[in-house]
């Protein structure tokens, strides 16, 4: 920052802090009539509830008519245009318990502005101008939970900020221009269940920023500029079951970096530009339910990286470069309900790949690069409800046939049919949308009349000795005994369908 800038700050805080000085005051009584005294002013006063509502008054300054009574417990100023408070706006509400200034143009707040709310609970001061909070705040809000302060201009936080806000459970800074926090940020903040720094400019963290909160829950630090975290980043937060660094610029996850994060179950990381993961990085993460890894630029998962991952329901991976998935590379995924593979670069799914994924409901495969599938490499999910094939160039030879024939034992199952002519018929009478949907949306490319046909509805004839099929997928054919053990007949009828 230039000495200009630097002095131009400072003016326009002085001029802040001087206007704050010169706004109206309210009236603050202690009487017993206060409550109807006060519901003759511009804001809703209900004595049952003890709450006064400024809510959406078009308020530019507090209103010098309105009697607030000193035993208020709610106070809401949301939505107004107020751009100052005067230090004695909350003079003697000691027992205010909630208190929202929400959706105003408020930059500056005097030092001495809190210390009377030493019952406050909740405070709300988001969607404002603050460019900065003195370092004694919220000193004496020993009882303060909740504290918003989204969406406003804040570049820092001062060293000690919360050192009187033990109790605090639920702490917003997202939506603010913070680009660096001091080591002892969050001191003192042992109760801290959520801390939110989304949608700042933060690019690095120093590593014991997060020690004292030993009882965090979720933290979310998504769509700021962090390029890598430091081992031990992480060390004390034990605790924690979710954490969200979406949008940032990471480009690797090495091993130890999430190790300490035992009963971590959500881990959020897409949109990031990662093309590297440690086959350890994830081993200690016995808890993880959900895996979001989406829009990263990885290429391969290694073998081992889920061996730990028994608990792990959803693993999303769409929107990579991902080309070939390998027999063994899901070992450890025996819960996993829903893997999500689209958009990615997929041109070979080995034979096997999801004998490791026993419980799978839900498979994603659409927009990739796949022209067939291995024989084998669908039958440990051969009953899965969901599974998407469109979008792919299915080449419409001989080598298609083991997933025709598996969409058809698939459709088989869901139509409760067991003879072959009966399947064939079905296949015939059934609607264009239903054959999509059973048939995963598996649209061949080509070769070509078979150009835009449902891979479902194909015969082996059509696939295997038609005009259209490939000298490349006819040799080697496969063996008639292995796509049907009704098919007995080494050479094939014209009518020959697939089971």
């Amino acid at each position: 920052m230039s000495v200009f800038e630097e002095m131009e700050n400072r003016l326009s805080s002085l001029e802040r802090r001087l206007r704050a000085v010169e706004q109206p005051v309210w009236q603050i009584g202690s009487r017993e009539d206060d409550w109807e005294v006060c519901a003759e002013g511009p804001c809703k006063c209900v004595p049952e509830m003890k709450s006064v509502s400024c809510w959406r008054r078009g308020l530019l300054d507090l209103p010098p008519a309105q009697l607030v009574p000193a035993d208020v417990l709610r106070l809401d100023l949301g939505g107004n245009r107020l751009s100052a408070l005067h230090r004695d706006t909350f003079r003697n509400m000691t027992r205010l318990h909630h208190l929202d200034l929400n959706g105003n143009l408020v930059e500056h707040l005097s030092l001495n502005l809190l210390l009377p709310l030493r019952g406050v609970a909740n405070v709300r001061l988001s969607d404002n101008l603050l460019k900065e909070v003195q370092r004694n705040q919220f000193l004496g809000l020993r009882n303060l939970r909740i504290l918003d302060l989204s969406s406003n201009r804040l570049r820092t936080l001062p060293e000690g900020l919360f050192l009187s806000n033990s109790l605090l459970a639920l702490l917003d800074l997202s939506s603010n221009r913070i680009s660096s926090l001091s080591l002892d940020a969050f001191r003192g903040l042992g109760n801290l269940e959520e801390l939110l720094l989304a949608k700042n400019r933060l690019s690095r963290l120093p590593v014991p920023i997060f020690k004292g909160t030993i009882n965090l829950r979720r933290l979310a630090l998504e769509e700021n500029r962090l390029r890598e975290l430091p081992n031990n980043l992480f060390r004390h937060l034990t605790s924690l079951r979710e954490l969200d660094m979406r949008g940032n610029q990471l480009m690797e996850i090495p091993r130890g970096t999430l190790s300490h994060l035992v009963k971590l179950e959500i881990l959020e990381m897409s949109s990031n530009r990662i093309s590297r993961i440690d086959a350890r990085a994830f081993r200690d993460m016995v808890a993880l339910r959900e895996l979001r890894l989406g829009h990263n630029h990885i290429k391969y998962l290694p073998h081992g990286l889920f061996g730990n991952s028994t608990s792990l329901e959803r693993l999303i991976l769409y929107g990579n470069h991902i080309e070939i998935l390998t027999r063994g590379v899901l070992h450890g995924l025996s819960n996993l309900t829903s893997l999500f593979l689209q958009s990615n670069r997929l041109r070979l799914l080995q034979s096997g790949v999801f004998n490791d994924t026993p419980n799978l409901r839900k498979l994603q495969l659409e927009s990739n690069e796949l022209s067939f599938l291995p024989a084998g490499s669908m039958d440990a999910v051969s009953a899965i409800p969901q599974v998407h094939l469109n979008r792919n160039p299915w080449h419409c030879d001989c080598r298609a046939l083991y997933v025709a024939s598996w969409l058809r034992r698939r459709f088989a199952g869901f139509a409760n049919l067991t003879n072959p002519l009966q399947i064939q018929r079905a296949l015939i009478v059934t609607g264009n949308w239903s054959i999509w949907e059973y048939g995963a949306g598996a649209i061949c490319r080509g070769p070509g009349v078979l150009g835009g046909q449902p891979l479902l509805r194909l015969t082996f004839h059509e696939l295997c000795e038609g005009q259209w099929a490939s000298m490349k997928g006819i040799v080697p054919r496969l063996p008639l005994d292995a796509i049907s053990p009704s098919l007995k007949s080494h050479v094939a009828r014209k009518d020959t369908v697939l089971i």
